[in-house]
């Protein structure tokens, strides 16, 4: 019962990615509530930081068979104040390869949410379903780092690692 009402509290989930029930985020606990209290008074200035490695990664990397996020144009990317870029997600269409290129030249990246919604125990009952769009793009994914501590030379050496990617 304890691993089941653990597993709620964490998006349904005992694993990582893997949800075997429909469950909520509600994992913060007092000392977290005590860290985050204090932070949020930077929380401004480290979105902006993230706007700025997003836009920097929306600007230079050039490498044609790799998507960015779709973004609207008439904005730019740093002065959108309603994007946090929490994550920074691109698509390649032979994605691990990718990643291990990367992961080779320094960069570590991540695949977010690989399982679709609807092939989670969670959602049983859509597990027979097919939703080919969704299933390509959890083939593709791949998050790129950045966050509010990202240096810029870091988010250049991640932009010269694709680009030297063939």
């Amino acid at each position: 019962m304890a691993e089941i009402v653990r597993s709620l509290g964490n998006y349904g989930s005992g694993k990582k990615y893997v949800n075997d029930y429909q469950g909520l985020n509600s994992r913060l606990d007092e000392i977290q509530a005590a860290v985050l209290r204090v932070k949020l008074n930077r929380l401004d200035a480290d979105n902006q930081r993230r706007r700025e490695a997003a836009h920097y990664y929306m600007e230079h990397i050039m490498h044609p068979d790799i998507l960015l996020p779709e973004i609207n144009k008439t904005i730019k990317v740093n002065a959108n104040k309603n994007h946090v870029w929490h994550l920074f997600v691109v698509r390649y269409k032979e994605r691990d390869r990718l990643q291990q290129y990367l992961n080779k030249n320094g960069v570590q990246t991540l695949i977010h949410y690989p399982i679709p919604p609807h092939k989670q125990r969670a959602y049983a009952e859509w597990n027979e379903l097919e939703y080919p769009i969704t299933e390509q793009i959890h083939t593709e994914v791949l998050s790129l780092p950045i966050s509010p501590i990202i240096s810029e030379r870091e988010v250049q050496q991640v932009v010269e690692a694709i680009h030297s990617f063939k």
